[in-house]
């Protein structure tokens, strides 16, 4: 009898992980033709679904009922958005934002949507389809060890140019971005992206992928003898371990190179953090699992940050004050925005153009198309209608993360819920003073995290060679 097929077919996997591969390159995506492009692909990919489920013999409604709430909660969100960018009754928006409506009678404005700039909702809309759809395929098609293995493996690898690519063009001085020359951030490292603290933010996430991999590999089993001793030490320097644990420090000296302060703490924040957090919810203290966060410390922060200029980031920090900065009185500024709209919000993609109309005449306003600050903006921009759901998704992950590490013994499901915990903590420690969330690759690779921590649950017990 010919066996159930069971999985999409390899060269659909590549696809979505040459999508994966593309999206941080021209400039984050975050740019008009980046953006519909990355969109695109990812619904081109969506099409493919359902005739290759087909043809496979894949029951879709079963491989994805465990993942119904999480699906359930990002399409709400993207349902949201798009329903802020079309023309509502005057009744509805009269219910759902008066402020909206009285400013409209005040302006004269004819606009009858939630969204004060529906053109940019309507881009940020078919953005959030299109993380529904990677959301949706990450579940559907890392459903083996092997792709859970090949997935964040890519994932590093594409950390790893940005790493590569960025401290080159800082060191070399050479300063090109994506295909031209930087007109920002000169002498800091930036990869493909416009700002430091969006490469970051990618590598922060880059990294929580590439250390879970070496949780991944961590012998469960105590040695037998000095010979299994002998053998595994040789394997730990020559093997896979050590070329991933080169990888890893060439992200951590890119990281530094960026001079992100926020980047940087929420880095050697969450990996103490979520280290210890892994030990306890295994309820033992793993001696591979301390050398591994000790070494890992210690290494990225005492010799690598002391040669490529950790200290630059620290002075960075203290040099921090309310004075330098103008993120104050830009949170200042919004807050009778967040008053007047806390329900409905004023549309995503909607904050430059609104914020003119409230900023303090000292806030350069080309500086704050977005906030530094993505609850803030979230909250401002999708009203508590649109974020509540997302914060639910996001409690959700971090909840499913930490179920798989109290509750599972595969080490690759461990590695797996690992590395989606670190990278969510990490990145949501950055959000509370930057917008990588806004970037279009950051935020997908994001949802791709949120996507992993609910997989690592369901992931089939990885057969020991």
């Amino acid at each position: 009898m010919t066996p159930q097929k069971h999985n999409f077919p390899h060269w659909f996997f590549a696809l979505y992980l040459l999508l994966l591969c593309w999206a941080p390159l021209p400039w984050g995506s975050d740019s008009g033709w980046a953006l519909n492009l990355l969109s695109f692909s990812c619904f081109c990919l969506l099409a493919l679904t359902v005739p290759l489920a087909f043809i496979n013999d894949i029951d879709l409604a079963a491989k994805l009922k465990p993942y119904w709430w999480p699906l359930f909660l990002l399409g709400f969100v993207a349902l949201w958005v798009s329903l802020q960018a079309i023309p509502l009754p005057d009744a509805v928006l009269e219910l759902l934002s008066p402020a909206t409506v009285d400013f409209n009678n005040l302006t004269g404005s004819e606009l009858s949507t939630l969204s004060w700039e529906p053109g940019a909702t309507q881009s940020q809309a078919v953005f959030s389809w299109a993380l529904w759809t990677i959301f949706m395929l990450t579940v559907l098609l890392v459903d083996s060890p092997a792709r859970a293995r090949l997935l964040m493996s890519v994932i590093v690898f594409c950390g790893l140019f940005q790493a590569l690519y960025g401290s080159f063009m800082t060191l070399s001085g050479i300063e090109y971005g994506f295909l031209e020359p930087k007109i920002r951030f000169e002498g800091v490292a930036t990869g493909t992206f416009v700002s430091r603290n969006h490469l970051a933010g990618y590598l922060e996430m880059s990294l929580a992928v590439g250390i879970g991999l070496l949780v991944a590999q961590l012998n469960s089993k105590g040695s037998q003898g000095w010979r299994e001793r002998l053998r595994r030490g040789i394997d730990t320097l020559l093997g896979p371990k050590m070329r991933l644990r080169i990888y890893l420090a060439l992200m951590v000296i890119a990281l530094v190179l960026t001079r992100s302060r926020m980047g940087n703490t929420a880095f050697f924040i969450s990996l103490p953090l979520c280290g210890f957090l892994m030990m306890a919810l295994q309820r033992r203290f793993h001696k591979g699992a301390i050398i591994l966060f000790v070494s890992l410390i210690l290494i990225d922060t005492l010799i690598v940050g002391q040669w490529f200029g950790f200290e630059e980031v620290a002075e960075r920090l203290q040099q921090t004050s309310a004075e330098s900065e103008s993120r104050d009185e830009v949170i200042q500024d919004v807050q009778p925005m967040l008053q007047n709209h806390w329900l409905a919000g004023i549309g995503v993609g909607s904050f430059g153009s609104a914020y003119s109309l409230y900023k303090s005449p000292e806030v350069d306003i080309f500086a704050y198309l977005h906030m530094h600050n993505d609850y803030l903006e979230f909250a401002l921009t999708l009203g508590m209608i649109g974020f509540i759901p997302l914060a639910l998704l996001v409690l959700f992950s971090l909840y499913s993360s930490i179920q798989t590490l109290w509750k599972r013994h595969d080490q690759l499901a461990i590695g797996l819920a690992f590395a989606a915990l670190m990278g969510m903590i990490s990145l949501l420690i950055h959000s509370a003073v930057d917008l990588n969330l806004q970037i279009p690759s950051n935020g997908m690779l994001f949802v791709i995290l949120l996507a992993l921590a609910c997989c690592a649950r369901k992931l089939p017990r990885e057969k020991q060679g």
